[in-house]
């Protein structure tokens, strides 16, 4: 059975109720404040996996600066990848998926992986930085231990294989560091001759974008929708149609 893997800050009752009712993949939420007492949703939501990492093991192991755009070593990303990299390897691919993603329900991540069965990442389409150019993007705060070509792409949903996560575990013993996700992700099975395919169904992850209903559909993920009512909004919207 594969996982879904949801990054958030701190869970949200909206994305449990939803997540709880899955039946084909091992759900997990990885809840970046440590803080958070999730005792009345562990009880709730029995079907998840709530999953909290100190930032000190991140540390040790070399999973930090992942996402610097938020101001922060460690965020709920080092824990995603530190989490499948480390702890749990036991799922053949895994789906990363921030909590400003909507999708429809269970049949569109499992349609998504009977489609693609060997893959190592599905992602959006990505971009090649061919020699390590410097004067746009990111790419000036980004450090790769690799000579270029480097390769980016928004990766706010995406599936990675276990071939794939252990080869960011690889970088993070080697170097002790990871580096920003976006170029992270693709830079890293690219260089280690993993399988990449960039589908239609990841088409619609955008960094800033406007979705109404008559865009939203069945098939595809969407990135950003931050109104979490939006969620529910859209699913009532296609139950109707």
């Amino acid at each position: 059975m594969n996982a879904i893997c949801l990054i958030t800050f701190q869970p949200n009752k909206i994305w449990c109720k939803f997540l709880n009712d899955f039946t084909k993949y091992n759900i997990f939420i990885i809840i970046d404040d440590v803080h958070f007492v999730l005792d009345d949703f562990e009880k709730k939501y029995t079907n998840i996996n709530f999953i909290k990492i100190e930032n000190e093991t991140c540390k040790l192991n070399g999973y930090v600066e992942s996402n610097f755009t938020l101001n922060k070593l460690i965020s709920g990303w080092d824990k995603a990848l530190y989490y499948f990299g480390v702890d749990k390897r036991d799922h053949d691919f895994v789906w990363f998926i921030e909590d400003d993603v909507y999708f429809y329900n269970e049949k569109t991540i499992l349609d998504i992986d009977k489609k693609f069965t060997k893959a190592d990442l599905l992602s959006n389409n990505c971009t090649i930085n061919a020699d390590g150019n410097k004067d746009y993007w990111h790419w000036p705060l980004i450090n790769i231990k690799y000579d270029p070509p480097y390769y980016n792409g928004m990766m706010c949903a995406v599936r990675i294989s276990k071939k794939l996560s252990e080869c960011m575990n690889d970088y993070a013993k080697s170097n002790g560091t990871l580096f920003f996700l976006e170029a992270f992700i693709p830079t890293i099975a690219v260089k280690n001759n993993l399988r990449c395919a960039h589908i239609e169904e990841l088409k619609e992850i955008h960094f800033r974008h406007d979705f109404d209903n008559n865009a939203i559909n069945e098939t595809q993920l969407f990135h950003p929708v931050k109104n979490i009512d939006n969620h529910v909004s859209f699913r009532e919207k296609s139950c109707n149609k």
